[in-house]
């Protein structure tokens, strides 16, 4: 996987934390080569996901809880809106001994900006705007 040691796609950055381009990240994806993991919260993976076999959602909130399930020898690449999370993230997993780690360089707004696939759910959402879907028969019409 080829990665650089400074972003190129956005401002903020860790020392020692290698940066992947949306090109060759969405290469290596497409070939089997790595594994997208996206730290976004579920509500947010609900809305919008990347249509890709090999990527799993382990929230920044729960990766330390999450940590057993994903394999050291991997090739992983970590993904967030703007890459601030996914940054902080992969400095965590380079601390915990994962030695093939980078952070998707721009997120996933630079991912969808230059055309790579990106999914929208319609999420049905009530009056209060908390994303749940509300059931009229149940709660008359409002709120979960």
């Amino acid at each position: 996987m080829k990665t650089n040691d400074k972003p190129q796609l956005q401002e903020f950055a860790i020392e020692g934390v290698k940066h992947i381009n949306p090109s060759d990240a969405f290469e290596a994806l497409k070939n089997g080569k790595a594994v997208l993991i996206d730290v976004r919260e579920e509500d947010e993976v609900k809305r919008e996901y990347i249509p890709l076999d090999n990527v799993l959602n382990h929230p920044m909130t729960v990766i330390m809880e999450r940590l057993p399930f994903i394999a050291k020898d991997q090739h992983i690449i970590l993904g967030c809106p703007g890459g601030v999370r996914s940054s902080k993230v992969a400095n965590l997993l380079n601390l915990q001994g994962y030695p093939n780690v980078a952070n998707l360089d721009g997120g996933f707004d630079t991912w969808k900006a230059k055309g790579f696939p990106m999914k929208s759910n319609s999420v049905a959402s009530s009056g209060c705007g908390c994303g749940c879907n509300p059931v009229p028969e149940k709660n008359n019409g409002g709120c979960c």
